[in-house]
């Protein structure tokens, strides 16, 4: 019988994507996470007032992006012109999923209220898409 090694029991999970070494829950970031082999990131999730679902953690783009606002009342128009840090925007779901595509697992934190419906919905269209 052969001891594992410490590190074969250690799952790593990003926070935010790797928010340490990119923005936080951008694409740059995911990307990171994948290339800090991550099995695993977390994403937060909010609805912007035109029922997109975009990656930012706080009710408000102030913090991490050259924005102000609440996420709420932006639609995914102004989200795109937002830069979060390295000329990267908040990403939508979609573009998430696309990024992650089998390479990293993601955990989906709902940020806004009666969105989990909707983001069942475009994981499972991505899922059957094999994405």
């Amino acid at each position: 019988m052969t001891k594992e090694s410490p590190t074969s029991t250690i799952l790593r999970i990003g926070h935010r994507g790797a928010c340490g070494h990119a923005p936080e829950n951008t694409l740059a970031s995911i990307e990171q996470a994948i290339v800090l082999r991550c099995a695993l990131t977390e994403v937060d999730i909010q609805r912007t007032s035109d029922d997109e679902l975009v990656l930012l953690h706080d009710e408000r783009v102030d913090r991490t992006t050259n924005g102000r606002g609440r996420v709420a009342d932006l639609t995914l128009p102004d989200i795109r012109t937002l830069d979060a840090g390295g000329g990267e925007s908040p990403p939508t779901l979609d573009d998430v999923l696309k990024a992650a595509s089998g390479r990293i697992g993601l955990i989906l934190e709902l940020k806004t209220g009666g969105s989990a419906y909707d983001v069942f919905a475009i994981v499972r269209g991505a899922t059957s898409l094999n994405l």
